[in-house]
């Protein structure tokens, strides 16, 4: 081949390597600059989340949940919606974030986790004026009414543990409901986390002191979770900021403000 056709045969190869380092650092800084949009579902569940004075979105859970983002560079949006609305939009739509789960076996497919922001321990109340409803086992549940969440945990855990809905278990779509049913004896039960019972139950009115533990029934992990159909690598970026978050102690001192048990 004469030179002057292999030089020329050859300079669009030198151009594309010439181009390659290019292409290669637009990519990379796409990829850096990429902006991630979420909404952040939350309940009305002290100490995890909750409306504050003036309205806007406060608790344990909110804040770590802000602290997460931010350094991620995550812009979000927060909502207040009921818990089975929350377990709806979280499992139809994309870039949802639920900043307090409990990580079930049956979920664990369902969600991209995060990771665990605290500890979970279930526990049937009774009326402290109502010590004739005994329990030694979760069996002896089935003896009486148990007021739970419509798909919150404590209706999972209890539902696994063999108590059915309707006949054990009645379910109520929020705390106001549950309480009321509650108080005024149409359940002789009622599920809590033990760490949250206090909190809960005093800031819809009611005093605490009024129920007693009847029987401790499970144990579980609060955890953050993002939505099954966002992105990968959205999941892969919130679970990398949550390492360093909890390896420079932000997460700790956050969690220790609100007085919750960070694993």
């Amino acid at each position: 081949m004469p030179l002057e056709t292999s030089l020329i045969a050859a300079a669009p190869r030198r151009r594309l390597l010439l181009l390659a380092p290019a292409l290669l650092l637009m990519g990379a800084r796409a990829t850096a600059s990429q902006t991630w949009r979420i909404t952040v579902l939350l309940e009305e569940f002290r100490p995890f989340s909750m409306r504050g004075a003036d309205g806007q979105p406060e608790g344990f859970a909110v804040e770590i949940s802000r602290e997460l983002l931010g350094r991620a560079g995550v812009e979000a949006v927060y909502e207040f919606d009921s818990w089975p609305r929350v377990m709806q939009r979280a499992r139809e739509h994309p870039n949802i974030l639920v900043p307090a789960i409990v990580r079930l076996p049956e979920r664990e497919s369902q969600f991209r986790w995060i990771g665990q922001i605290s500890q979970r321990r279930g526990m049937l109340y009774r009326l402290r004026s109502r010590p004739d409803v005994k329990l030694q086992e979760v069996a002896d549940a089935k003896r009486y009414l148990t007021g739970v969440i419509k798909d919150d945990v404590s209706e999972r855990e209890l539902l696994a543990l063999g108590l059915q809905p309707g006949e054990h278990l009645d379910t109520s779509g929020d705390y106001t409901v549950l309480l009321r049913k509650f108080f005024a004896g149409r359940v002789q039960l009622v599920a809590f986390n033990s760490l949250l019972m206090s909190a809960i139950v005093e800031s819809y009115g009611y005093s605490a002191q009024d129920l007693e533990p009847a029987l401790a029934f499970s144990s579980s992990r609060p955890s953050m979770a993002l939505s099954l159909r966002s992105d990968e690598a959205l999941a892969r970026r919130l679970r990398q900021v949550w390492e360093q978050m909890r390896s420079d102690g932000s997460a700790a001192a956050i969690a220790n403000r609100h007085s919750m048990p960070l694993p």
